[in-house]
């Protein structure tokens, strides 16, 4: 998939369907600055500033940033169709911006589609970004997700007595941060009054079939789930395995795979 199908993908499976709970969160728990400076880091496409802009305060501006140009590109021909004034995008990643310090009231990073304990330059950059006083928000999913998938999975790869690849499944388990964990990465990064708020979202399939072949689960998890096996022929064994056991287990029903939707919300 190039560059600019990844976009495409990411504005029609990852926005409106990652996102819900996420967005959920943050618009029960954060109050937009009046007037302020707003940073979204790792705004993808751009829906969820746009949304941000809807009555801001005339003194207000949001700034986008997301490492795909490919994204941004899409972000501001959305901006651009809506003539939403004081939202710009750019180029950036969240843990090297590229921005000044102290200059945003509200800074929101997404981190929700990485995993492993790596996160600590990203709180740290959105700490230096924001003012004094400003509030920072990241949305992390937390351990326990996918657990629905990850127990049917170990059972395959005993069914098919591929038993070296199960240490790897136990790193694939633990390698998401728990919240008390995250919060921890925060302060460590010097936010203040650090709390977290998590919200469970649950993803339904028809079947097994339909889900692994979910283009939202085959470009952003399957690679590096499936690439715990090296041999083709084991892989396509332990996929049909798959499909047996979680049709035999769901007895009609939709196969359910959720997500720890966390939201880290401290202040400068």
């Amino acid at each position: 998939m190039d560059p600019r199908e990844e976009a495409y993908l990411y504005d029609l499976c990852v926005a409106p369907l990652w996102r819900e709970a996420f967005n959920q969160l943050f618009d029960s728990e954060i109050k937009k600055p009046d007037p302020g400076r707003i940073l979204d880091a790792g705004c993808g496409t751009g829906d969820f500033s746009i949304g941000l802009s809807a009555g801001l305060n005339a003194k207000s501006s949001i700034l986008g940033i997301d490492p795909s140009s490919e994204r941004i590109e899409i972000a501001r021909a959305k901006a651009q169709l809506k003539k939403i004034e004081r939202l710009n995008f750019q180029v950036g990643e969240i843990e090297t911006t590229g921005l000044g310090n102290n200059e945003f009231d509200l800074v929101f990073g997404d981190l929700s589609l990485r995993s492993g304990s790596d996160l600590g330059g990203a709180f740290a950059e959105l700490h230096r970004v924001a003012k004094p006083g400003a509030t920072l928000v990241a949305m992390l999913a937390t351990r326990g997700s996918f657990d629905e998938f990850f127990s049917v999975f170990w059972e395959s790869l005993y069914d098919q007595g591929i038993h070296e690849s199960t240490p790897g499944l136990e790193t694939l388990i633990t390698a998401r941060l728990t919240a008390p964990d995250a919060e921890r990465m925060a302060s460590a990064a010097g936010w203040r009054r650090v709390r977290s708020v998590t919200q469970k979202q649950l993803f339904d399939f028809d079947d097994a079939p339909s889900f692994l072949s979910d283009p939202l689960m085959g470009h952003y998890f399957f690679p590096e789930w499936f690439g715990l096996i090296t041999n083709d022929a084991e892989r396509d064994r332990v996929r049909e395995s798959l499909i047996r056991i979680i049709d035999r287990d769901r007895h009609g029903l939709p196969f359910d795979v959720s997500i720890k939707a966390t939201m880290i919300i401290g202040e400068k």
